[in-house]
């Protein structure tokens, strides 16, 4: 759903270069990029191509999967500080929690997501001349 969500809102809101990387090598929109792309849509307020709930729902997608991302890479990075010798009283300070312990718990909330399955962006092809013999592009997976 996540790869659907985030093709979606590469062919609606991608211009330029972004629109070229999709067509040439699969490549979609930096999440981040196409959920604000999708706010300043609605924002726009353009009565002609105003967002439907498509561009919302896929948008709210890659929210989900935008935050699972930062969830996993937060773990990652104080599991590392905590390697290199950072306590949990320094982390809790770092990130503007109350104490040691409250840090220990966002870290274990944060960890049990890591189970979750992750929808990974494909790295663009960027030697090849476009899709892969018979891969057309209704069916490539960004």
């Amino acid at each position: 759903m996540v790869h659907a969500a985030r093709a979606h809102l590469t062919r609606r809101f991608g211009k330029g270069v972004e629109a070229l990387l999709w067509e040439t090598h699969g490549y979609p929109l930096p999440d981040v990029d196409a959920i604000a792309k999708t706010i300043a849509a609605i924002r726009a307020g353009l009565p002609d191509d105003p967002p439907g709930s498509t561009d919302l729902g896929a948008a709210l997608v890659v929210l989900q999967a935008a935050r699972l991302d930062m969830d996993r890479l937060e773990t990652e990075l104080i599991d590392a500080v905590r390697e290199a010798g950072l306590d949990w009283a320094a982390i809790a300070a770092v990130l503007e929690l109350p104490d040691a312990a409250a840090a220990e718990e966002r870290h274990a909330r944060l960890r049990s997501r890591l189970d979750a399955p992750v929808a990974q962006v494909r790295a663009p092809r960027l030697s090849g001349t476009g899709p892969a013999e018979g891969e057309r592009r209704s069916e490539r997976r960004p």
